[in-house]
């Protein structure tokens, strides 16, 4: 449950991930990774905000999946709510969510059942700490490492500064612009995301499969597979920073080619986007479940969830 959380209600982490992956993150010496990382940080301190995030999967020009959502955050409280759509292989999944009072809920729109997932204090207390840790010690040690990989990648970075304060800020690069360390770090990345589960969790997972409201591998099953002549060809990533130094928009293109294990060759594209708004203005919804039919998920012993 909490990996479908961390999927939902994260927008700007996921755009984060994809920006640390393509080495934005890691143009440290220029004045728009400066002025990005500055409202990154300004960002951070809000204590809630609104998100409208959306996702796209297409293959050789077609799309195979997309997603959407609205969600209320709430940082200081760890409090969030939302509702989200995915289409995939033809199938439509809308689900809402609730994350209050240390449990998460989810319910379908096809089902009465409200699923939850209770969070286990002692976990919650050790997430906390190592969260605390990571922000101290990892961001610096992966500046170090990037720093040394990403060549005159920084020089790629755009800033245009508007009238108002706000600021437009683009990094795009095609594959000859792309570091070969990365490049060449972009097959291992993309089998290990891709790769299947042992056979002890796709049994759980597969034993869940059904009753779960929402299904957390959608990206992966409807991605081709790819396992040969992997590279990145294009890395396009926008923000725009508002005048209050917040990130409002953000957006992330990764284009990937390939061929999979028959010899056919694919073109990936993923695509990625949020909009941020009433920043410390905002209240997550909560959901009473009182006379609701709940069916109540425990985390198994590798840390998935299973259903009492």
């Amino acid at each position: 449950m909490k990996k479908k959380w961390i999927m939902l209600g994260s927008a700007v982490g996921i755009s984060s991930i994809v920006m640390v992956t393509t080495g934005f993150s890691a143009l440290a010496s220029t004045s728009g990774y400066d002025a990005y990382k500055s409202a990154l940080k300004n960002t951070k301190t809000i204590q809630n905000v609104a998100v409208q995030a959306a996702a796209s999967l297409q293959d050789n020009g077609k799309e195979l999946a997309n997603a959407s959502g609205n969600f209320k955050l709430s940082l200081s409280s760890e409090a969030a709510s939302g509702t989200a759509k995915v289409t995939a292989n033809g199938t439509d999944q809308s689900l809402s969510f609730y994350k209050q009072a240390n449990q998460t809920v989810l319910k379908s729109d096809t089902s009465d059942v409200y699923f939850v997932s209770q969070e286990l204090e002692k976990r919650h207390k050790n997430d906390k700490a190592d969260k605390t840790a990571n922000e101290t010690e990892i961001p610096q040690q992966v500046e170090t490492v990037i720093d040394a990989l990403v060549g005159n990648m920084k020089d790629f970075v755009a800033v245009d500064t508007k009238a108002d304060g706000s600021k437009d800020i683009s990094v795009q690069l095609n594959n000859a612009q792309i570091p070969t360390v990365v490049n060449a770090l972009a097959p291992i990345a993309l089998k290990e995301a891709t790769k299947d589960e042992h056979d002890g969790e796709k049994a759980a997972n597969g034993a869940n499969a059904n009753k779960l409201p929402f299904n957390e591998d959608f990206l992966k099953t409807a991605a081709p597979q790819l396992t040969q002549d992997i590279k990145i060809e294009n890395v396009s990533i926008k923000a725009t920073v508002n005048a209050s130094n917040y990130i409002s928009h953000q957006e992330a293109d990764l284009t990937v080619s390939g061929k999979d294990d028959s010899g056919v060759a694919h073109q990936v594209t993923l695509h990625l986007q949020a909009d941020l708004s009433d920043y410390n203005n905002t209240t997550p919804d909560t959901i009473d479940l009182t006379g609701k039919t709940v069916q109540n998920v425990k985390h198994d012993k590798h840390g998935h969830d299973a259903n009492e």
